[in-house]
């Protein structure tokens, strides 16, 4: 059996020690492999330079000259092979390239090495010249290889089998033709699956899958944002996927994620987001993001297991009175009729569901700080609250715009995200990466170009209700229809510091989560006292139900 492993980085690739031993076809434990240590890296013609790996810009038809360096770190000597080889995404995004002996079709295809195998004595390097051949017939836009050196390996496992160990490194080689340019990512294959909780006031969660396609001709990085709305426009965020960090035209990554925070309507919208960016040091054209929806079904089940028999019990207590005739005095007042009760029930089942939040009032204020005091429309921007939500386990956090040329509402920065989410920061605040760039926003509301004062503001809100318990606002003032200048901005330091710790939680004071599950109007206690009343009302309406209907079968007996 034999394990391939590629090891390929921007950076010195030569560094990295290589992979782990591959295992017997028959499952038998395998004998360590002897570790031999190599690489390669660009180099000139006479040592090894600071690229980190090889960039061209060229015109169809051009030849270009170049070198790279390969390296033994090892005490003995090893025997490498050299080749070139087309580059290509993995599933997960990774960057790849052919295996040996598989033919390259793109700009592996022409790149000539001046040797296919090297020995190398021990520490020791040796530079390989390389041309690179652009055919006259190739397209524009970025095409991608790599320059492989690699080692084979035979050893013998615990019995005794033959295993072959392929080590792999190489360094990156991109290729931009001249001409037309397209930079664009697409959203392709959406599919959303919702799944109900056995729980009649529960949430469930929303499986959103989809594919990320590169349609464009130049290498692109991205983020990207999922989101899933119902009919009464409650949005919930999924868990941001993984940036892209660099797709190449034509390449694709699939995703999946879970979304939870969005009450069943028997009908959701899935909303998935892809803002293109530039790849490190590269610049490119427009950049358009790229929207896809879908509706999907979300049938909220446990719910209406519990409301359907009601309703069916109604119906039947309705058609029999209707239909009986008057044979004694109408049920003492005192009897609850079950229509009332499966009404009554029906309605706190909702209000559970669907209750508001503590009763509205002025919203407290505070400021919101950008991450740097001048940017651009483009510009992927981070704000950072003054304060806490006041109910840091239960609320959630949104981000809209207001201004000239938005509607009277203002437009949406990022989805409605339970606050616990986002990282503290060392002021006592909430670090918050808008999702869409201020040029996206502009575009979908109709409001480019921006210019003058706009209001940026971080909304503290219950998970349903849109009332605002605290607001955090922040301006941003456009000098052109590009640039923009903060009235506030974060001490410096203050957003990278709150980023490097990926274990940080926002700070939740003692007893608030309890505080917040009994807050009145939509927290959890309220929904479990709405649906234990509501069960209540149509035990007693039953019960009255079956006492009238045991008690005319008593008289109709005896009068017989």
């Amino acid at each position: 059996m034999r394990r391939w492993l590629l090891l390929l980085a921007p950076a010195l690739l030569a560094l990295l020690p290589l992979g782990p031993t591959a295992r017997a076809a028959d499952g038998g434990a395998p004998q360590p492999a002897q570790a031999q240590t190599f690489g390669i890296q660009p180099a000139s013609a006479t040592a090894p330079d600071t690229r980190g790996s090889f960039s061209y810009g060229a015109t169809p038809g051009a030849v270009v000259k170049d070198h790279v360096a390969v390296w033994n770190y090892g005490d003995r000597p090893v025997t490498l092979r050299i080749y070139p080889a087309d580059a290509f995404n993995t599933d997960t995004g990774g960057y790849d390239v052919l295996p040996e002996g598989r033919p390259s079709t793109q700009a592996g295809s022409w790149l000539r090495t001046g040797a296919t195998s090297l020995t190398l004595p021990a520490r020791s390097r040796q530079i390989v010249p390389f041309t690179l051949a652009v055919p006259a017939a190739a397209t524009p836009g970025d095409h991608a290889a790599g320059i492989v050196a690699a080692l084979r390996q035979e050893t013998k496992d615990a019995r005794g089998n033959t295993v072959t160990v392929d080590q792999r490194v190489g360094a990156r080689v991109h290729v931009r033709v001249a001409g037309d340019l397209k930079a664009e990512l697409t959203v392709e294959d959406v599919h959303s699956v919702y799944h109900p909780s056995a729980n009649p006031l529960a949430t469930g969660r929303t499986t959103v899958t989809y594919t990320v396609r590169n349609t464009g001709n130049v290498r692109l990085a991205g983020r990207q944002a999922v989101r899933v709305a119902n009919v009464f426009g409650t949005v919930a965020t999924g868990t941001a996927p993984a940036a892209l960090a660099e797709l190449l035209p034509g390449n694709a990554v699939a995703h999946r994620v879970e979304v939870t925070g969005a009450y069943p309507t028997l009908w959701g919208t899935a909303g998935i987001t892809v803002d293109p960016l530039p790849v490190a040091g590269d610049k490119d054209p427009d950049l358009a993001g790229s929207v896809r929806k879908q509706r999907f079904a979300s049938v909220p089940w446990a719910l209406l297991a519990v409301l359907l028999p009601a309703g069916l019990i109604a119906a039947r207590w309705w058609r029999r009175r209707r239909n009986a005739p008057p044979v004694r005095p109408a049920a003492p007042a005192a009897a609850v009729p079950v229509a009332a009760g499966a009404a009554v029930l029906a309605v706190l089942l909702l209000a559970g569901q669907f209750a508001a939040a503590p009763v509205a009032r002025a919203a407290d204020t505070g400021t919101l700080a950008f991450d740097y005091a001048t940017g651009h429309d483009d510009d992927a921007i981070d704000v950072v609250t003054s304060g806490l939500c006041p109910h840091p386990a239960a609320d959630y956090l949104t981000v809209r715009i207001t201004g000239a040329g938005f509607p009277a509402e203002g437009a949406a920065l990022t989805g409605t995200v339970a606050a616990a989410v986002y990282r503290p920061a060392a002021n006592g605040g909430y670090v918050v990466p808008l999702g869409n760039t201020l040029r996206v926003v502009a575009n979908r509301a109709g409001a480019a170009p921006l210019h003058g004062a706009y209001t940026v503001t971080a909304s503290c809100r219950n998970k349903v209700n849109p009332t605002a318990l605290r607001d955090f606002a922040g301006v941003l003032t456009f000098s052109s229809p590009t640039t923009w200048q903060a009235a506030t901005v974060a001490p410096e330091g203050l957003v990278h510091a709150a980023a490097a710790d990926p274990a940080a939680q926002p700070p939740i004071p003692a007893g608030q989560a309890a505080a917040a599950a009994a807050a009145p109007g939509g927290g959890p206690s309220a929904a479990v006292w709405a649906t234990g009343a509501g069960v209540l009302v149509l035990v007693a309406a039953g019960g009255g139900l079956v006492r009238r209907r045991l008690a005319r079968r008593g008289t109709a007996g005896a009068r017989a």
